[in-house]
């Protein structure tokens, strides 16, 4: 029977493939998502564990796997405004006759933030490689079996979360911001945790993904208005900042036509 141990273990052998992965084809947008999403998802089970963690070790772990997701966020942002200025392209190609222009220069950003980070490749990995041998030699200090600690936890938690997502004001972008990384923590810790317990976890994992989903949206957003505002302020050129302008404009629309 898989245990709590065996679980972070994988995970972290997956965090390991997907920086492989990433160095083999850093162009791909996926290959940087799925580094951030695992380094997040080893994150979100140390989160759920953390009562059964030694302070000082949970506080390295953390640490450790926190600053190599924001290594990658810069790259990740990049590439989901590129996304959203593509889908307006596509659907209103009358919108800017420099779209091309727009997608160089976004484009040439992007290879700059890639650089960046392919020069901390080796640090990177040193980080991955420590995680995994810390995680390793973990010892929790747990009172309670793990089925009644797991299923007690991801209850409370679950009920937090639909608490605060029924109460909190759309229009507040940094609560809305801090319940979908609670809904990404609930999500994944669900996954992965959620099957060594008893319970039935799936319809937990199910209600954390759609509130992840849904506020992820209106993130994002947030994200690319402030990335399509300060381009439009940064370049000189014109034509680039008015098609800068109309991507944002573009995008406002979408979000009301979504709200």
């Amino acid at each position: 029977m898989e245990t709590v141990q065996d679980v972070l273990s994988k995970r972290a052998r997956r965090l390991k493939q997907s920086h492989t992965d990433y160095l083999n084809n850093p162009y791909h947008p996926k290959t940087t998502h799925a580094m951030r999403v695992n380094s997040r998802k080893l994150r979100s089970l140390l989160s759920f564990l953390k009562p059964t963690i030694e302070e000082g070790k949970y506080k390295k772990l953390n640490k450790a796997l926190k600053d190599l997701a924001q290594v990658y966020g810069p790259l990740r942002e990049l590439d989901v405004l590129i996304d959203l200025c593509n889908q307006i392209a596509l659907k209103s190609p009358e919108l800017s006759d420099h779209n091309q222009q727009m997608f160089r220069y976004l484009h040439k950003e992007r290879n700059e933030e890639m650089e960046r980070t392919l020069v901390e490749a080796d640090n990177n990995l040193k980080t991955i490689e420590t995680v995994e041998a810390d995680l390793n030699g973990l010892i929790f200090n747990i009172d309670a079996e793990w089925d009644d600690f797991i299923t007690e936890h991801l209850e409370k938690k679950n009920k937090d979360l639909k608490a605060a997502y029924q109460n909190v004001d759309r229009n507040n972008y940094e609560a809305v911001h801090d319940i979908r990384k609670e809904a990404k923590k609930l999500r994944y810790s669900a996954r992965y945790l959620g099957k060594l317990a008893s319970m039935k976890h799936k319809g937990i994992r199910k209600d954390a993904r759609r509130i992840q989903e849904e506020f992820g949206k209106l993130t994002d957003a947030h994200v690319n208005e402030e990335m399509l505002a300060d381009y439009a302020d940064k370049v000189d050129d014109k034509h680039l900042k008015e098609t800068f302008r109309k991507m944002s404009e573009a995008q406002e629309s979408i979000d009301r036509a979504d709200n």
